[in-house]
């Protein structure tokens, strides 16, 4: 008996040592709270189910559902029609960078949207990569967003002309020129999949007009 109970105290101290990860379920663990429980006499070599080591999380840039090492990374930027296929008829409806008045007025429309259907902050799967509050933007922030950015890009540099076309369409309210922006990333889960998840609003201002 001494030697069977000897044997199991080694399988059960070697699963004890399994390193823990963010998937593993607490089903798997042998210990609780650190203190370990003798078997009763009933228990034989024989009787023992072995204990499956947890699925470890793939670092950041793995592909999900694929073996360390041969994954492919994802090394573009995470964008918003990454983050949500559904709006990229939004998205690419939106004017060029270089035509800053129709993209003054777009900004215009999507932000008032956006104000009418805000988003919100909804529990997380933490286990997939989310915060533990995660915002969930609707698609009208989204879009206007996009539209914020890309006006504030296309007034880099801009001339007096330029500026004064799109204040013109902003009208004299400082606070139109106000703006809330997302950033995204996205998380891989050996088995599970890739998940992108948006920032909380940020806040931004269209520069000067």
């Amino acid at each position: 008996m001494r030697i069977v109970l000897a044997a199991v105290f080694a399988i059960l101290a070697l699963a004890a040592c399994s390193k823990p990860t963010e998937l593993a379920s607490e089903a798997n663990a042998v210990y609780e709270k650190g203190k370990p429980e003798l078997p009763p006499e009933s228990v034989t070599l024989d009787s023992i189910v072995p204990i499956a080591p947890p699925e470890d999380v793939l670092p950041a840039d793995a592909q999900p559902g694929s073996l360390p090492g041969d994954y492919q990374p994802k090394t573009t930027a995470d964008t918003v029609t990454d983050y949500r296929p559904g709006v990229a008829g939004d998205i690419n409806g939106l004017p060029p960078v270089g035509n800053p008045s129709a993209l003054a007025q777009a900004f215009v429309d999507w932000k008032a949207r956006a104000a009418a259907a805000p988003g919100a902050f909804e529990e997380g799967q933490v286990q997939l990569g989310a915060n533990q509050q995660q915002y969930n933007p609707s698609d009208a922030e989204l879009a206007a967003a996009e539209a914020g950015d890309r006006l504030s890009a296309a007034l880099v540099g801009a001339d007096d002309a330029t500026k004064v076309s799109v204040s013109a369409v902003l009208g004299p309210d400082p606070a139109a020129r106000n703006y809330k922006r997302f950033d995204y990333r996205h998380s891989d889960v050996m088995g599970s999949g890739r998940y992108f998840y948006a920032s909380p609003p940020k806040d931004a201002t269209i520069p000067g007009v």
